[in-house]
């Protein structure tokens, strides 16, 4: 199973210190030289970022790394608050917002969900079913959006008649 690694993070693989550095392994006592630096920071796993859990990040969402359960939990959380009309959002951050969050949650459940990643069946049937419901709500969202620009625009060209109108009389 492909997981993410430091040294796709960049973390310690631009490093060009000399002398001797303590490995990226939390349990390992031993000195290596920098050059080895690089090659055992690529074979150290990015944990989840949640707090009190120590599994391989899977997913990226909002700069934050997710284990593939709480990558679960934490898009239906978020799935369950998010409108489909982006008009009862709160103001125009918040309704960017969610539709970042939505293409986000789309791009990394479709490849999440790939056999070759090594999930059970259920935990690939969740990510399925994150990405139809977070495709859905864009979906949806789109059409609003649309309507609303499409309302507005006639409004305008409509109050742009009526001075027509008022000022030909």
């Amino acid at each position: 199973m492909p997981i993410a690694t430091h040294s796709q993070t960049n973390l310690l693989a631009s490093s060009t210190t000399l002398g001797t550095i303590r490995a990226m392994k939390e349990d390992s006592d031993e000195k290596v030289t920098p050059k080895d630096g690089t090659e055992l920071s690529a074979r150290k796993w990015i944990r989840c970022d949640t707090s009190h859990c120590g599994n391989p990040a899977v997913g990226l969402l909002a700069l934050r790394f997710y284990c593939v359960g709480h990558f679960i939990s934490h898009c239906y959380e978020y799935l369950e608050r998010c409108n489909c009309n982006p008009i009862k959002d709160a103001d125009v951050v918040t309704s960017f917002s969610v539709d970042r969050f939505l293409q986000q949650c789309i791009t990394q459940a479709a490849e999440l969900v790939r056999p070759i990643r090594g999930f059970d069946n259920l935990d690939r049937a969740r990510l399925f079913d994150i990405f139809l419901w977070a495709s859905d709500l864009v979906a949806k969202r789109g059409v609003f959006k649309a309507e609303n620009a499409a309302s507005s625009q006639s409004s305008s060209y409509s109050a742009a008649g009526m001075s027509r109108k008022v000022s030909a009389d």
